[in-house]
């Protein structure tokens, strides 16, 4: 009976210290890569890579410790967010759909196809494609909207793979091959419109409407015919964003009433943060609370009328937790959504 115990000791023993290993081994990485990027952003103050990312380990450090201070990183700025994307634009499509099993354009239009047979009338009369990217999410949306389809995103490199993008090919989409159908890939390949009716280089945070459906032509006709739109959606963009007040101020702003909006966030159980409701991750990006994300909406006026838990893709072989929001616009009068907006504004100031 003592020689059991005493290796059963032996054997906890042995269990603790492979505990104690790997969480040590997990913090000298942690501290070397925080060296690493102190180095980077030192010489070079304009490297804001490093310094987004130097911002992220502290923050996954900090959350490992007892510290009750609130983060100081609110967002991803936008030089960091513009670099990322013009770096990785011509690779997107690739890494991100076939390696990483990106699902969340099909799931946003799956939604938005939703959403047009509950609240609207099928179609939509016009969209906004809030961090459009590539423009991966276009050609579900597409087939949904009537009027001015708009994309909008900080990469410029980005908007100019999805100006290559028409209603019949791109974005995603395998083109057409001209030995299976020529006639088809005449008729449509050199003819068909462009996927989208404008794109702009535009923070989403301070982005008018004068600035997106304002400068979009439809039909040769402007696009700033319509009050404002009636569908934004926002793929995998918000995990760019930890305090969320000012950018759903800004798409209740530029909405109809009665507007859809769907977007997806990283997942974050109401456990693992401090009563905030969004944390800046290792990986850069941030992760929300339902709870958190569903009051910040309610308080600009969008009533949740679905909601989803998804894997947006995978990560070093790892699943990613998300969700997905279908919000409708209540019918509001527009100057109460302007000083939602203004006083979100001075806030951030």
């Amino acid at each position: 009976r003592q020689q059991t115990q005493d290796n059963s000791n032996t054997d906890k023993s042995k269990e603790e210290k492979e505990d104690e290993g790997s969480l040590l081994g997990t913090e000298l990485c942690m501290e070397h890569a925080q060296i690493a990027m102190r180095k980077a952003s030192h010489l070079d103050r304009t490297n804001v890579q490093a310094i987004h990312m130097l911002a992220a380990i502290m923050a996954e450090s900090s959350s490992n410790t007892s510290s009750d201070e609130d983060p100081t990183v609110h967002r991803a700025t936008p030089e960091f967010v513009a670099a990322l994307f013009d770096d990785f634009a011509d690779t997107f499509d690739t890494k991100l759909v076939g390696a990483l099993q990106y699902k969340v354009p099909r799931l946003i239009g799956a939604a938005a196809i939703q959403a047009s047979k509950k609240h609207h009338t099928n179609k939509f009369q016009s969209a906004l494609d809030a961090g459009c990217g590539t423009g991966l999410a276009g050609p579900y949306l597409r087939p949904i909207v009537d009027g001015p389809m708009v994309g909008v995103d900080i990469s410029q490199k980005m908007l100019d793979k999805a100006a290559m993008c028409t209603t019949a090919t791109g974005c995603g989409r395998e083109e057409e091959t001209k030995n299976d159908d020529n006639q088809s890939s005449s008729r449509h390949g050199d003819t068909a419109p462009p996927l989208y009716d404008g794109l702009m280089a535009l923070d989403l945070e301070i982005m008018t409407l004068e600035q997106t459906l304002g400068t979009a032509v439809v039909h040769n006709e402007k696009a700033s015919l319509y009050a404002g739109f009636d569908l934004v959606v926002a793929a995998d963009v918000l995990v760019y964003f930890g305090s969320l007040e000012k950018v759903i101020a800004n798409f209740a702003n530029l909405s109809m009433d009665g507007a859809s909006l769907i977007f997806s966030c990283e997942r974050l159980t109401p456990t693992t943060t401090k009563e905030i409701g969004w944390k800046l991750l290792s990986s850069g990006r941030f992760a929300h609370t339902k709870a958190y994300v569903v009051k910040v909406a309610n308080h600009v006026g969008y009533d949740l009328v679905d909601y989803q838990e998804i894997i947006p893709r995978m990560e070093k072989g790892v699943e990613v937790q998300g969700h997905l929001f279908s919000f409708i616009l209540k019918k509001e009068e527009e100057s109460t959504r302007k000083d939602n907006v203004d006083a979100n504004a001075k806030e951030e100031l």
